[in-house]
């Protein structure tokens, strides 16, 4: 094939590309997961809204002890914290907008999506920062556990990479500047063995927005439990958590 061939070929399949991203209609190319990775959170609501922020929220990959996996994490831990690419799995594929809402954004008028963290996106894809805890060398596994996490059980990851604080952590402005705060958290029930983990999830408020002034009662699952608790105007009270069989 001659050289103006190729160009023009080339030439065509970017101005069909184009006329697709135009359209709404996204290419999605031929990525699969390394794994699919283990963390407290079943469902999305109780997911906290970044990573990091709890640290007690912990993450399991589980990986094939093959030849490639056996050299792929040399040198993993002296990097401190990680890089997690990922899937927002949970969306459904469906049109989406270019606009959407942030949930915690002071402003509430809609702001484009590539403006936004928000999940409703092209491709689905995430990206998150993470804490190196320990890589764990089976018979058959090797295992990376990760803190810090802020994904839903199962979510598909596409790469890792080290956390690299020269260029990674920068002086940056950004609208979102309100951190999330802790609310006090009480207990009526017996506390459990995931009480810490627990009660920082409760603490970040994981209700809607519209719903802050509500004092109905809310349920959330978290490391195997079932949680309700509610809110009463200067904190929240957990009102039982039961394990779920």
């Amino acid at each position: 094939m001659k050289l103006d061939q190729i160009t023009g070929n080339l030439s065509t399949l970017t101005s069909m590309m184009y006329e697709i991203v135009r359209n709404g209609d996204f290419l999605m190319t031929h990525v699969f997961p390394l794994c699919w990775i283990e963390t407290p959170f079943v469902e999305k609501f109780g997911v906290p809204r970044q990573s990091l922020l709890i640290s007690e929220a912990w993450g399991k990959m589980v990986f094939p002890k093959n030849d490639f996996y056996a050299e792929a994490f040399r040198g993993l831990n002296e990097s401190s914290h990680l890089w997690l690419i990922f899937e927002f799995h949970k969306i459904p594929d469906v049109p989406m907008s270019g606009l959407v809402r942030p949930p915690r954004f002071l402003n509430e008028a809609k702001m484009g999506v590539f403006a936004t963290r928000s999940p409703h996106r092209p491709n689905r894809l995430g990206l998150s920062v993470v804490e190196f805890d320990r890589l764990e060398i089976l018979k058959d596994d090797i295992i990376l556990w990760v803190k810090g996490v802020d994904l839903v059980d199962g979510t598909p990851i596409f790469d890792i990479k080290p956390y690299v604080p020269y260029v990674d952590h920068i002086s940056a402005r950004s609208p979102f500047l309100e951190a999330p705060q802790f609310q006090k958290v009480t207990w009526t029930c017996e506390k459990v063995s995931e009480s810490e983990l627990i009660e920082k999830v409760i603490a970040l408020d994981p209700r809607p927005a519209q719903d802050k002034n509500s004092e109905e009662e809310y349920g959330v699952s978290v490391a195997g439990f079932n949680v309700r608790f509610r809110f009463l105007g200067d904190h929240f009270e957990i009102i039982s958590a039961i394990r779920i069989e």
